[in-house]
């Protein structure tokens, strides 16, 4: 007998799961992936792995067969992602009412599992406007600069510049002459508008010429720095992006100074599969440190292509969910589903779901199942699957509460900061000039008593702006914007078993 899969991993259920579990799993995922209903990608494709898994995992000759084999391909190792839910209570009271749970998703790889670094397929894509002009466009091309030098072999690094039209400065190639590079490098200048269609385009183009599109052979990524807002073809940009997310090849941009659209920039990475890939730099001396920071990020990619689904009960809504590791921002189901980006060896993605739980009778109940799936290079082309599900006991005792976990309240207390943070531009957006000035104080004595002193004081400057000019500076607003995205859970306040 010939098998092909893990359908373990395609069921999404671990290797000692019973018969039950084998059902349970097989009816979630025939209902989800069924070709006259489903509106995913590849349903087909999925349904009939899911079917050729459950018919061999539920006949138990054929899955003593299957699992002797799986065990001579090497399959029965650790699983490379794991997946850990922390409910912000164990035991929930039977109120008869709707109530209010916290979820904490994390998501980490797995130690036991090897790691190494992928080849890079890296497009830099640098605005030379004439705004560019000086310190910024020098420190830009330092940048551009030592990552050209950090690039071996086997990476393919291409470069574009642009302004109101778009050059090719260094084309992408393995092997790249590093003299030539730097000297291609060395000759840009500033001038002319900002159009970051026209780079974007270039840029994409080229990191798709050598992009192949084989799951885990390579790492392909796009970096977008521009210091300018760019007229008329905004709508291009976010086409462009979804077209690069559909490609798996996320887009990092970075804006520096304080005349940039943040919010376009923020989509264009949120489409482009890059949830929180948008960075603030707020001074020409930080160009190279967050380029560094950025390419080691990469360098160190574990898995790619990270999505999170979840399944909720017949009784469980979602009211809203955040990435809050390893930046701060807000997460956009659609059929049940978000992309995470990649995930780093040792910096873990983390997730909270803000849950309505409907009225359940006294015992333990199955509220949700939470199902990823990413593509790690180093097992394997086929995409790696990790299910967890939450089960939580119901009591009529109204007083039986348990503490909420230090994870739960850690996240949550920057969270809240972060949605104070957002809460305060819409009332800016509508004229609600008071609420935010109060709101704004209000930010800064929370980030004061995390230790945030420069965070703090820019929300109290801005606070004392807005209430006489009724306006925020670009600066100040784009500071208070990403600084409390950035108040994160480090994977050291994440608690590990």
């Amino acid at each position: 007998m010939e098998f092909r899969h893990d359908y373990y991993a395609i069921l999404g259920i671990p290797p000692h799961a019973n018969e039950q579990a084998i059902k349970q799993a097989y009816r979630q995922l025939a209902r989800r992936f069924h070709p006259d209903t489903s509106s995913e990608e590849q349903a087909v494709e999925r349904f009939r792995e899911v079917q050729e898994a459950y018919e061999v995992l539920i006949d138990p000759q054929q899955r003593e067969v299957y699992d002797h084999w799986r065990r001579q391909q090497g399959w029965d190792r650790p699983p490379p992602l794991i997946v850990r839910l922390t409910p912000s209570q164990r035991i929930l009271p039977c109120l008869g009412e709707p109530q209010l749970l916290y979820l904490l998703i994390e998501l980490s790889a797995s130690e036991q599992v090897e790691s190494r670094r992928l080849p890079l397929n890296l497009g830099l894509i640098l605005d030379h406007s004439t705004s560019m002009k000086g310190a910024r466009l020098q420190q830009a091309k330092e940048a551009a600069q030592y990552i050209l030098e950090q690039m071996g072999p086997e990476d393919v690094l291409s470069l574009v510049a642009f302004s109101d039209h778009a050059s090719l400065i260094l084309p992408g190639r393995r092997g790249v002459d590093k003299a030539a590079a730097r000297s291609a490098i060395n000759s840009i200048r500033a001038g002319g508008g900002t159009e970051i269609l026209q780079g974007l385009k270039l840029g994409l183009e080229e990191v798709e010429r050598w992009h192949t599109g084989a799951p885990g052979g390579q790492i392909s990524h796009l970096i977008l720095l521009t210091d300018g807002q760019t007229y008329g073809d905004e709508a291009g940009c976010l086409e462009l992006a979804r077209y690069a997310g559909q490609k798996q090849i996320p887009i990092t941009t970075m804006g520096i100074g304080s005349d940039w659209n943040e919010k376009l920039l923020d989509q264009v990475a949120t489409l482009s599969g890059s949830p929180g890939g948008s960075f603030y730099i707020d001074s020409s001396a930080r160009i190279a440190q967050v380029f560094h920071e950025r390419l080691q990020a990469l360098g160190s990619t574990f898995a790619h292509s990270v999505s999170l689904s979840v399944h909720l009960g017949e009784r469980v809504s979602l009211k809203e969910a955040f990435l809050v590791s390893p930046q701060i921002s807000q997460l956009q189901f659609t059929d049940d589903r978000v992309l995470l980006g990649s995930l780093e060896r040792h910096r873990p993605q983390a997730v909270m779901l803000e849950l309505l739980i409907g009225s359940y009778g006294p015992g333990s109940h199955r509220l949700l199942q939470v199902a990823v799936e990413a593509q790690v290079p180093t097992v394997g082309s086929q995409p790696v699957r990790a299910r967890q599900e939450l089960t939580l006991t119901f009591s009529s005792d109204l007083d039986r509460r348990d503490s909420v976990p230090a994870d739960i309240v850690t996240a949550m207390g920057k969270l809240v900061i972060f949605k104070m943070q957002e809460r305060a531009m819409a009332e800016i957006e509508v004229g609600q000039i008071e609420a935010a000035v109060d709101r704004l104080k209000t930010l800064a004595t929370r980030l004061l008593n995390l230790g945030e002193t420069e965070l703090a004081r820019a929300a109290l400057l801005e606070a004392g702006r807005l209430a006489h000019t009724g306006t925020l500076s670009s600066e100040g607003r784009k500071k208070i914007q990403y600084g409390t995205r950035g108040l994160s859970i480090l994977p050291k306040e994440v608690h590990r078993d």
